[in-house]
Formats: C-alpha cells, structure tokens, sequence
C-alpha cells in the first residue's frame, strides 16, 4: 500500500466510494444531534406525563385510604355504640349478672390496653371486644394479648373472676369457631336486639 492510500485508508467515504468532505460529516453530526435532542424531548415530555398521572393517582389511592379508614372508623363506632346501648338495658348476659357497665382504657410501662365494653358486678367481669365485622385476627389478638394483660394494667381486679366475650354486627363462622374454642361468648346483632351466638351449657374460660 502506498503512502498515499494509507492516507486516503482512514477517511469516512461517501455511498458512491468518494471521501466525504468536512461538511458532509458536520451536516450528518448535526442532524444526529438534532434527532438526540428530539428524542430527549419526547422522553422528557413522556416522562413528565407520567409522573402527573402517578402523583394524580397518588392522590386517589390518598382520598381512598382516608375515605376508607373514616368508613371503617364509623362502622366500628356504630358496633360499639350498638352493644354498649343494648348491654346497659339488661341485668345479665348469659346467665352471670352485672350492675355496672363501663370502657376501660389504660397505658402502664409496656403494655397498653383498652376494653371497649365492660360488664361488672362484685365477683365477675366480663370484657367485651367489639367489632363491626369480626374476624379471625381480632379474636386471636383479643384472647391471647388483650384479656391476659387485663389484670396486670388494673391489679385492683386482681381477685375478680374475668370473662372474655366478642360482639360483632357480622360474625363469619371461622371467627366464631375460634372465639368458642378459647372460650369466649360470642355476641352479634339479631334485628335490633343482642344475640348470644353460644349454645345453653358452653363452658367459658376464665381469664
């Protein structure tokens, strides 16, 4: 190869075989350059459209939450409303009477509890968790954390016999299986009256 070609060897050459000049390759970079740049500004412009439309939904998912959680709030003030009025008009529930009903709330160290219904006479408690739909959680939550803490946030009922019940406006069978099986009544609407779920003679566990 000449010297000659070893030079011509490194130039870019057109379609046709010929060099291509200085300004052909500044023509085709900025072309290049403006089709970058066109480019850049489409996915600019779309990802700007879509962060829009992902903080309008944000919006919307917030709306929901607070929407739902104000339903739910509701419901659950309704329930309790519900069977603190019908539990204040009767003397007894299930056989064990009561003369005084009340709602226990107190934080002492690490525990925590609050009782949305209390019924109690001069032997017996019975401590009533209220939900509107009762689930299977609320049940395991109720009898293995809530009642056991009980006595040790209020020790002055440390001699009283505690009773756990549940009450819900809708009680599924999984919920009410799992409250007989540790022992709880299990109370839930019927028109406008109370209704206790557990057959005459169901053993209850003291708590």
């Amino acid at each position: 190869m000449s010297k000659k070609d070893e030079n011509n060897a490194n130039e870019p050459l057109s379609d046709y075989g010929e060099p291509v000049s200085f300004q052909q390759v500044w023509k085709m970079f900025q072309e290049t350059d403006k089709k970058f740049k066109e480019t850049d500004k489409l996915l600019t412009e779309k990802f700007r459209e879509t962060d829009k439309q992902m903080k309008a939904t944000d919006r919307k998912i917030d709306r929901l939450a607070k929407l739902y959680g104000g339903i739910s709030d509701n419901n659950g003030d309704v329930a309790e409303e519900f069977f603190r009025r019908g539990l204040e008009t009767k003397t007894s529930l299930f056989g064990i009477p009561y003369d005084q009903v009340g709602k226990f709330e107190k934080r002492y160290k690490n525990l925590q509890g609050e009782y949305d219904i209390v019924l109690y006479n001069g032997d017996t408690m019975i401590i009533v968790e209220v939900k509107y739909k009762l689930h299977p959680d609320d049940v395991t939550d109720f009898a293995n954390r809530k009642l056991p803490n009980f006595k040790p946030l209020f020790p002055e009922y440390e001699n009283k016999q505690v009773i756990g019940a549940v009450a819900g406006m809708s009680v599924p069978t999984d919920s009410y299986e799992l409250a007989t099986k540790h022992g709880l009544l299990v109370l839930t609407q019927s028109g406008e009256n109370i209704a206790v779920m557990n057959p005459e003679g169901f053993k209850l566990k003291e708590f």
